[in-house]
């Protein structure tokens, strides 16, 4: 895979493929995180005089025109960060694009109109991708959160046109990489969220490499149902208890359960576990001060309500304070810590959830992959 670096850009015209997908409330930008990982790329490509056309989705309108999904107000956005001026249009394939970018002065940035209005996108449509590929010289994709989708401006753009990664995409493979190859040791894993079957492939992935795996969440709860312990009306999956048996015949002297729980009585006199106990949060926090390195996705209870947010809040804090690598990975995660102000003690944040899940359980990633394959053309 060929970096940014390796490519000839000056004077260039380069399509950009980013993560953008921010979160919006009433027409405003909730978290910039996405926008603002991506700023090193961009001004890497204006420094270099390129006259950059970034891509991007926002929300899932399915192919139709969702006024509300307007990439205006990311362009918006991203000129204030950048203090310059964006062009941005509603329109991704049109003649008043081509124009727009036939115009631009080199170091100048365009916004397309959201690429997901066609469904082209996420079909992967080969002439889709080469009317994206008509505006540019060369490709640059720096949007692993979407770099596990095949979709044309992420997969088949890199058909027909010298394809780069970016900076962002560079440190993210980079970064989990070593977490599969060479993470310094006690590597300790920290497994929480809703859905174990997102995760199977993870932890069945990881878990060989890891010294110690910290359960929580539904993801607890399956595990601890399948040991045979009565969970009562808690969250889990029982479709994936033959899964989790198969990791614990396998892995069982690495897996740490929760010993206690917080509850939410019912009226019929059953039962909900939302949270982490006590005695498991001292537990998992001796654990975090002896690792080297550690890897944390998913919530280790239902934050949602703040009633049973303190497991994860006392977690979050113990691996802030420990002095050496930590990776996170996983929206609900990583909006968390940053809820809380704890995000600059982390080492990386990643910005891809589902792309980090299927990296680290050692699938290949279709926008990654046909970066390599691009480079084996040349």
């Amino acid at each position: 895979m060929r970096s940014i670096r390796d490519a000839d850009i000056k004077g260039k015209k380069v399509f950009l493929r980013v993560d953008f997908n921010v979160t919006m409330d009433s027409g405003k930008i909730v978290d910039d995180n996405r926008i603002k990982s991506a700023l090193p790329t961009i001004n890497y490509l204006i420094e270099k005089e390129a006259k950059v056309i970034i891509g991007t989705h926002l929300g899932r309108p399915e192919g139709s025109w969702i006024p509300g999904l307007s990439t205006v107000p990311v362009a918006q956005h991203l000129a204030k960060l950048l203090n310059k001026k964006v062009y941005v249009s509603d329109h991704v394939i049109s003649q008043e694009v081509t124009e727009k970018i036939e115009t631009m002065k080199p170091g100048e940035v365009l916004i397309l109109g959201n690429l997901r209005f066609h469904q082209e996108e996420e079909a992967n449509n080969e002439a889709f991708a080469q009317d994206l590929a008509k505006y540019a010289d060369l490709y640059v994709n720096d949007a692993f959160g979407v770099s596990h989708r095949a979709n044309a401006s992420v997969e088949a753009i890199t058909r027909f046109l010298p394809s780069y990664s970016g900076f962002l995409l560079d440190a993210e493979t980079t970064t989990l990489s070593l977490l599969l190859k060479e993470p310094v040791r006690p590597f300790l894993l920290i497994i929480g969220g809703a859905k174990i079957k997102d995760k199977a492939g993870l932890l069945k992935h990881l878990v060989e490499k890891a010294d110690k795996v910290l359960l929580g969440g539904a993801v607890g709860n399956t595990f601890l149902s399948t040991r045979g312990f009565n969970i009562s009306q808690s969250l889990s999956d029982k479709g994936m208890q033959d899964k989790c048996e198969e990791i614990m015949e396998l892995y069982g002297n690495k897996l740490v359960l929760p010993v206690d729980t917080v509850r939410e009585n019912l009226e019929d006199g059953s039962y909900k576990m939302l949270d982490i106990g006590p005695k498991t949060i001292e537990k998992y926090k001796n654990e975090i001060k002896s690792a080297s390195t550690i890897f944390w996705n998913g919530n280790l209870g239902y934050t949602e309500d703040e009633n049973f947010a303190k497991g994860t809040m006392e977690i979050a804090k113990a691996i802030a304070e420990n002095p050496n690598t930590k990776v996170v990975a996983g929206g609900d995660t990583v909006t968390f810590i940053e809820k809380n102000n704890l995000a600059g003690s982390f080492t990386f944040i990643s910005t891809g959830g589902g792309a980090a899940m299927q990296y680290l359980s050692g699938e290949e990633l279709p926008g990654v992959t046909a970066l390599d394959k691009s480079m084996t053309k040349e």
